[in-house]
């Protein structure tokens, strides 16, 4: 598996709590390496966004997940898969605390993704 970061060196501060914006970040790329295939990619990007916020983004060339599967996906303890045969272990936790913390630094969390093509997690 390849990973990649791209993080610019024009971003400013920012006022956050440092453990919860980490446990964001590694909640969201635990579940990129989890849901991409050996050889497929996974990336942290870290722009600005405009001159008071910064998007972080988590992307990955994993399973992707479909449009009716997306409305859910932050509820917890939701499983994109939660057939007793699912291939993937978790609580379906992990995006429910990144959507919670990221509403508490006012800020939003979204998903783009297309199936068998990969994800996009940005807040």
């Amino acid at each position: 598996m390849q990973i990649s970061n791209s993080i610019t060196d024009q971003i400013q501060a920012i006022k956050a709590d440092k453990r919860r914006l980490k446990q964001m970040i590694v909640n969201l790329l635990s579940n990129a390496v989890k849901f991409t295939p050996q050889f497929g990619s996974v990336g942290l990007e870290i722009l600005p966004e405009n001159d008071h916020a910064i998007r972080f983004t988590v992307w990955d060339t994993g399973i992707g997940i479909s449009g009716e599967q997306l409305e859910n996906l932050f509820k917890p303890f939701v499983q994109v898969d939660s057939s007793l045969s699912r291939k993937f272990e978790g609580t379906g936790l992990g995006l429910a605390l990144v959507r919670q913390l990221a509403e508490i630094h006012n800020g939003s969390v979204g998903v783009e993704s297309t199936p068998g093509k990969g994800s996009n997690f940005y807040f």
